[in-house]
């Protein structure tokens, strides 16, 4: 049945109806189409992220950039590995320390459109580098792209959407993700078969299709690889990917901290597509009172002003500050805990670790792996909103440990042999509960945690600790795994048992329930000092107490996502 609440828009009473979950999602079909284009933002990350281990495995690559061993095969040193793989973090860093903080000023619209122009950049060099040096600048470069869009991507989703589908839609960013990934090992796969230049050229032509992080590839690029190639359509899929970025709605949360109502509610209007005055007003009332909640518990930003290297950090130094140093912990230590666990060193390296470790069909046992997560990853749609976050996140943790236990464990038994498929099926485990847990949810529950107007900046420290943690790992795991280095083989998995249990335990104290909890909410929670673990069991005694009070995030009227667009819905 649906229930009614009653609010109060521009002091006038409005009901409107508060409807079930499922049936709110299905009359926002045009909001989950930009969610799942401004998320398809971060396909290169996951190509990036795996592609230092699918390259590695290719013998042409090999040949252009490795040495020649005694035995007339090639091998890429350690050290040129580790600099493949940490270059684009590395650059994620610097990148989001000068970026994060424009955000707040210029919006979230125009970043995504410079993203294009260095992704481009970035992947010309690395396709027509002649020596490794090239192929790592070009690498680099595209690191910046990266950052940009792994913060914006989250950013918006989680700024414009309705809090009780926010995790769902917030989902999107890291299926989007391992979808990279699983492109990069499909057509790493492919490229095997080729001979020559091609066999390594083709996994790096790939990546056109998603500069800017899926969003605005040049024309001219396509058309330079159409010339190449003869065999992609490169005009018609950049003339969409245009067309999709200007028409795309700026964050309306961002436009009602601006003051700037009227555009927000162009804004709205927009991503959501139907015509409901009603509902964009009680959104544009719902944001108005975060931010005016925001700003009574913690202050204005114009307080105070701190600057490095000319860079306005104040609401950087804000973030650390006493009321809001959990919050900054907690969003920070959601997306740290997948590399803790070992992301890179299962996923990342899956291609090049499984050859190592001596199974036979490597490339076929990497790509099953990520249509496994893909798989899983998708699943956690649903399950956020219906299980919630932390208990998504906490126990499948230490599940996750045990799984590197016995990983570490099989790697002890001299005859690899006789293991190498053990290690593969825990891997296959390991992979499925990380992407129903940490994997898909540590990046909602890091996006939801900041105040409204720390939000860009919050977002942006995730995406310099993410990168920086990916810079340890991908610069360290290809030494534990090389046989020129550490050669550990499973043996890694207690490396990685060490610093996920300190990853599980810190998410047991540190990670509330999030689900269907607003921002307003989360402002008076933590304002209370109530401890994170118990967030739920607070607002369950607390709507209890008053189970009629009224609230702007608690209503949702029938959305008329069927009815045309026409100046009758314009706002």
């Amino acid at each position: 049945m649906e229930s009614t609440t009653e609010t109060r828009i521009d002091g006038q009473a409005t009901t409107y109806a508060q409807r079930p979950l499922w049936s709110m999602l299905m009359s926002q079909r045009q909001f989950c189409l930009w969610c799942i284009w401004i998320s398809s933002g971060v396909v290169m990350q996951g190509f990036d992220t795996v592609a230092g281990g699918q390259l590695a495995g290719l013998p042409e690559f090999q040949r252009q950039f490795g040495y020649q061993q005694r035995d007339g095969s090639y091998l890429i040193p350690a050290h040129y590995l580790s600099a493949f793989n940490s270059i684009a973090p590395a650059c994620e860093i610097v990148s989001t320390f000068i970026f994060a903080p424009l955000l707040e000023r210029f919006g979230r619209k125009p970043g995504i459109l410079a993203a294009s122009l260095i992704s481009t950049a970035g992947v010309i060099l690395q396709q027509l580098a002649t020596n490794w040096r090239v192929h790592l600048a070009g690498r680099g470069v595209n690191g910046i792209a990266i950052g940009m869009m792994f913060t914006i991507s989250p950013l918006w989703i989680g700024e414009t959407c309705r809090p009780e589908l926010r995790g769902f839609f917030l989902c999107f960013f890291n299926t989007s993700i391992v979808f990279g990934q699983f492109a990069i090992a499909v057509v790493a796969r492919g490229s095997g078969q080729l001979t020559g230049k091609w066999q390594w050229w083709l996994p790096v032509v790939a990546m056109y299709f998603f500069p800017g992080k899926g969003h605005i590839p040049l024309l001219f690029c396509f058309n330079y690889i159409h010339s190449l190639t003869k065999c992609f359509p490169p005009a018609y899929s950049s003339a969409i990917l245009i067309s999709g970025w200007l028409f795309f709605p700026e964050s309306p949360h961002w436009l009602v901290r601006q003051g700037n109502i009227a555009e927000a509610q162009k804004s709205l209007w927009t991503a959501y597509g139907f015509k409901n005055d009603t509902f964009y007003a009680a959104e544009i009332h719902r944001m108005q009172s975060e931010n005016v909640r925001s700003i009574s518990i913690q202050g204005s930003l114009a307080e105070s002003s701190y600057k490095f290297l000319g860079i306005d950090v104040s609401t950087v130094a804000e973030c650390f500050n006493r009321t809001n140093l959990k919050r900054t912990l907690t969003s920070v230590f959601a997306a740290s805990g997948q590399q803790m666990i070992g992301a890179t060193f299962v996923i990342g390296n899956a291609t090049y670790f499984l050859e190592l470790i001596g199974v036979k069909d490597y490339f076929d046992a990497s790509i099953v792996l990520y249509v496994v997560m893909l798989l899983s990853s998708m699943l956690a749609f649903p399950l956020s909103e219906v299980v919630g976050r932390r208990t998504m996140i906490v126990i499948p943790q230490f599940f996750l440990c045990f799984s590197l236990l016995l990983i570490g464990i099989l790697g002890c038994i001299p005859n690899q042999n006789n293991t190498s498929w053990g290690i593969v099926v825990l891997i296959y485990i390991w992979a499925i509960i990380y992407q129903l847990s940490i994997g898909a949810v540590g990046f909602v529950l890091a996006s939801e945690i900041a105040t409204a107007r720390l939000r860009s900046t919050t977002q942006g420290l995730v995406t310099i600790t993410n990168a920086l943690w990916g810079l340890i790992m991908q610069f360290t795991v290809p030494y534990m795994i090389n046989p020129d280095s550490g050669h550990l083989g499973g043996k890694t998995g207690f490396i990685f048992l060490g610093t996920g249990l300190i990853a599980a335990i810190g998410g047991w104290y540190l990670y509330p329930e999030t689900k269907g909890i607003s921002f307003e909410k989360m402002d008076e929670l933590y304002a209370s000092k109530t401890a994170p673990r118990h967030f739920r069991r607070a607002v369950t005694t607390q709507e209890r107490v008053a189970p009629h009070t009224s609230k702007v995030e608690e209503g949702f009227e029938h959305a008329e996502a069927k009815t045309p667009r026409g100046d009758g819905g314009r706002i």
